[in-house]
């Protein structure tokens, strides 16, 4: 069990580290904006998450993951888990630095519209295979791994990247499918991410008009 952790732990890393290296590529000659979506999505995290820690530990049961709960009719859990987080202090830390870093990457590459949808849904479709993979938990990693997919299949698809930068993102992807096989929920965030981000990256053919005889 503790090779299996080990394992996961090096492949989260790899994932986020590389979709970073390619989002650092992407967005090299995007103008720097103030990131809003990433620092509202911050402040939803770390706010909840800093009181489930100290004077408020109800909020994890209360807003976290919970297969029974949301089977019962408690869809808002789907969403609310993002807020709080199932692994201390460590992880929360973790998660606040990636949102910071990824998100901020993520919103120069999209903008913020384009950051909230993707993150919207993977928040939800992303629970929805955690349902059946760890079906109770929280945390704002979903969205990071999402937000890092995205990344990673816009690097692959996008013509103006170094091979450096496509290599990284194909690593980055090849871990988040590992992920996947291994049946760990952020495999299947990452992917879902990855699939928003090559849609949106795909360059759109103009449909050439034909003036009228």
């Amino acid at each position: 069990m503790g090779h299996v952790s080990a394992l996961l732990s090096v492949l989260y890393i790899v994932l986020l580290v590389t979709a970073g290296m390619a989002g650092a590529q992407l967005v090299r000659s995007t103008p720097r904006r103030t990131p809003i979506a990433t620092m509202i999505a911050f402040a939803l995290t770390a706010v909840p998450s800093l009181l489930q820690l100290t004077v408020a530990p109800g909020l994890f049961e209360a807003l976290r993951r919970d297969r029974t709960a949301i089977g019962d009719g408690e869809l808002w859990r789907l969403v609310t888990s993002f807020t709080v987080q199932d692994s201390g202090w460590t992880g929360t830390i973790f998660n606040l630095a990636a949102l910071a870093v990824i998100g901020t990457l993520a919103e120069r590459r999209w903008g913020p519209g384009r950051w909230v949808a993707i993150a919207l849904a993977v928040q939800v479709l992303g629970n929805l295979w955690g349902l059946v993979v760890q079906p109770v938990g929280a945390g704002t990693s979903l969205v990071i791994f999402g937000l890092a997919g995205s990344l990673a299949a816009a690097a692959v698809v996008a013509r103006d990247v170094d091979r450096r930068a496509r290599s990284a993102a194909a690593v980055s992807l090849i871990a988040a499918l590992t992920l996947l096989v291994l049946a760990d929920i952020h495999g299947g965030a990452a992917l879902l991410g990855a699939l928003a981000g090559a849609a949106l990256a795909v360059p759109r053919r103009s449909i050439p008009v034909t003036p009228p005889s």
